[in-house]
C-alpha cells in the first residue's frame, strides 16, 4: 500500500522517579487509515506482535502517512527515520524489520518472528541507561517530571524525548467497517526536537540525572483518561542520526 511546546520548566527531586535497570523496546507499526492491507491482515498481525512482545515493548501506532487521519509532524518524521517501505510496515527499535518479497509483498510470518527476535535480544542485553517519569492531568494541563540514570559508564551525544499516545482512539480505518478503536495512536512529542532535548551527566554508571519538566496543553478531542506517555533516550550516530538506546512508560 503505497502513500500518494513549550519552554521547559526545571523539576523537582528525582528522588521519587523510579528509573528500573531493564531493557524496554518500541515495537511501532507504520499505518494509514486510508490503507486496506493495515486494516485487514495488516491489523491481525499487529495485534499477534503487540502481544506477544508486550513484556519487552512498548506498542505504538504510527500514523506516518500525510494523507492519513491521526498523522502529524512526529509520526511523518519517525516513519521516514525507521524506513518506512509502504503501509503497513512494522518496526522495532527505529528500524524496519518487515520481511519484504522480490515481489514488493510481506511475508507476515517472517516479519513476526523479526521483530518477536529483536525483542528478545534486546531485552536480555546489558541495560545501558534508562529513563523514569511520573505524569500529572490537570485539566487539559499534563506535567511530566523526568530523569535518567547511567547504568554503565557512557559517551557520546544523546537526546532524550517524551511522547503522548492515546489508547482507544475511534476512527475510520480501511479494511474495516465502521469506526474501530486505534491502539496506542503516537498524538505528539513533548520536546521541541523530534528526538527530545540534549542532556549532559548521565556519563558515569550509576549517576541519575534530574530532566527540566515539560507540560503540554492537551487536544480537546483526546480522551484524557486513555493518554499514555513514554520517554525514549537516543544516541547520535556517526551519520548525524539517532539510534534508539531505552524508552520506558511513564505513570
Amino acid at each position: 500500500c503505497k502513500d500518494d511546546e513549550t519552554a521547559p520548566k526545571k523539576s523537582g527531586s528525582s528522588s521519587s522517579i523510579e528509573i528500573k535497570e531493564i531493557n524496554m523496546g518500541l515495537y511501532a507499526k507504520l499505518t494509514a487509515t486510508w490503507c486496506g492491507p493495515c486494516g485487514a491482515w495488516g491489523w491481525d498481525l499487529n495485534e499477534e506482535i503487540s502481544e506477544s512482545t508486550k513484556n519487552n515493548a512498548i506498542s505504538a501506532s504510527i500514523y506516518g502517512s500525510a494523507s492519513s487521519k491521526m498523522s502529524n509532524e512526529t509520526a511523518i518524521q519517525f516513519a521516514n527515520d525507521f524506513g518506512v517501505k509502504g503501509w503497513p510496515s512494522f518496526t522495532f527499535n527505529g528500524k524496519n524489520r518487515t520481511e519484504y518479497s522480490e515481489s514488493g509483498g510481506i511475508f507476515p510470518t517472517t516479519t513476526k518472528s523479526n521483530i518477536e527476535n529483536a525483542s528478545s535480544d534486546f531485552a536480555s542485553s546489558s541495560v545501558q541507561m534508562g529513563v523514569g517519569g511520573n505524569i500529572s492531568i490537570e485539566g487539559n494541563t499534563l506535567k511530566l517530571d523526568w530523569a535518567a540514570k547511567a547504568f554503565k559508564d557512557q559517551t557520546g551525544s544523546f537526546k532524550i524525548g517524551a511522547y503522548i499516545l492515546e489508547d482507544n482512539v475511534i476512527e475510520e480505518q480501511a479494511g474495516k467497517t465502521g469506526n474501530v478503536a486505534h491502539h496506542h495512536v503516537l498524538r505528539d512529542k513533548m520536546t521541541i526536537d523530534f528526538y527530545g532535548d540534549d542532556f549532559e551527566g548521565v556519563l558515569s554508571a550509576g549517576t541519575t540525572t534530574n530532566l527540566s519538566s515539560l507540560t503540554y496543553s492537551l487536544d480537546e478531542s483526546w480522551n484524557k483518561d486513555n493518554i499514555e506517555v513514554i520517554g525514549i533516550i537516543w544516541k547520535m550516530n556517526s551519520s548525524g542520526g539517532y539510534d534508539f538506546v531505552n524508552a520506558a512508560r511513564f505513570n
